[in-house]
Parts: C-alpha cells; sequence; structure tokens
C-alpha cells in the first residue's frame, strides 16, 4: 500500500524506516533512474544507475524485504490547477528562479514516469507493506548523475545533508496516489524534500 507522507510531523515519526530514493528516469535503453537504499539503523548507503525496469524491479524486491519503507521519488507525485483548472506551479519552489512546474518539459516527463512507476510498483508489493512516499526534487544542474541525486535524497531525509521541505500547495491539488490507487480518492500529496547543493 502507497501512503503519502503530507507534513514533517508525519515524516519525524517515520524516521525509523528503511528508506529508498528514485531519481526518476524514463529511457528505454539507458540507466537513466538513480537508486539509493539504506537500511534501518545504519548509515551507509548503497546507490547505483538503473534502467526503469530494473529500479522498478529492485525497488519491490527490496519493499518484499524489509518490508514497511519511506520511499523518497524525485519527480512530481502531485498535480495543482487554479480556479478555471488550468495547471499552476505548487509553490515558489517551483516558480523561482525560472519556472520549472510540474507540468512543463522535464517535469511532466518525470510525472508520467513517477505514475507509471508507482502504478506498477503498487500492484508488485505485498499488501501487507506499508509504503510511505515522499517526493523529492532536484532540478538544473544538480540533477546529474541519477545515483548520486537519489543517494543526496536520503542523506537529506537523514539529516546529514542541509535541505528544505515544502507542502505543495493549489486551489486545486491533485495527489499522485489517486491516480495509482484510484480507490483512496483525496488523498494527500506527499510533502517535497529540497536538497542544497554547493
Amino acid at each position: 500500500m502507497l501512503i503519502p507522507v503530507s507534513t514533517r510531523d508525519e515524516f519525524r515519526l517515520l524516521g525509523d524506516l528503511p528508506m529508498l530514493a528514485v531519481d526518476m528516469g524514463f529511457s528505454g535503453k539507458t540507466a537513466s533512474s538513480g537508486y539509493a537504499y539504506r537500511a534501518a539503523g545504519e548509515q551507509q548507503t548503497r546507490s547505483e544507475n538503473k534502467t526503469f525496469a530494473a529500479c522498478l524491479q529492485t525497488v519491490a524486491e527490496q519493499i518484499g524485504r524489509a518490508g514497511d519503507v519511506l520511499l523518497i521519488i524525485e519527480a512530481p507525485l502531485s498535480a495543482a490547477f487554479d480556479r478555471k483548472g488550468n495547471p499552476q506551479p505548487r509553490g515558489v519552489f517551483e516558480s523561482s528562479p525560472k519556472p520549472r512546474w510540474w507540468s512543463l518539459g522535464p517535469g511532466a516527463a518525470m510525472s508520467l514516469a513517477a505514475m507509471h512507476f508507482l502504478k506498477r510498483l503498487a500492484s508488485q508489493i505485498p499488501a501487507n507493506r506499508k509504503c510511505f512516499l515522499v517526493e523529492g526534487y532536484v532540478v538544473g544542474a544538480n540533477s546529474g548523475h541519477d545515483a548520486d541525486v537519489a543517494e543526496a535524497l536520503i542523506q537529506s531525509a537523514c539529516s546529514e545533508r542541509r535541505c528544505s521541505w515544502q507542502e505543495p500547495k493549489g486551489q486545486q491539488l491533485v495527489s499522485a496516489i489517486d491516480w495509482v490507487q484510484p480507490d483512496t480518492s483525496g488523498a494527500p500529496s506527499p510533502i517535497v524534500l529540497i536538497p542544497e547543493f554547493e
């Protein structure tokens, strides 16, 4: 079961869980998805680049072995619309210093990738497993090496790297969970974790 983590307080209650992070990629040929894993109570993170399919399989298998986990996906996990129903940014983090909305260019492509990834993941993990979802947000020059991005997300979640947290906003906000698990209509949107890079 995929469960969105919508606030920092909710996240703090999950700090002892194993952590997985995926820097979403959607190539048909190259290993464009970054994967990272840190077991509960450990300080070492293992990371590598994988193809979309191999990353999905690895995440599903790891959840099967580890049990309940915290999963950070570097891709938009919510969508925001204005009062007229048009796409809008989900906060200042998407609109400044330049527009990097969930609905534009790379954001839209990664939204699509995340939908397929999570839909398939939900069908592959055991029904009794809880997978708590957080959105990662890394753009521009910082989004280089995929495995490094995935590792940075885990470091940020573990307070080893400076980061900020944003709750997505919008006059109409739609969670990815509603698309992936339609029986959960009205699910909250995952909180957004934004690592800092020097």
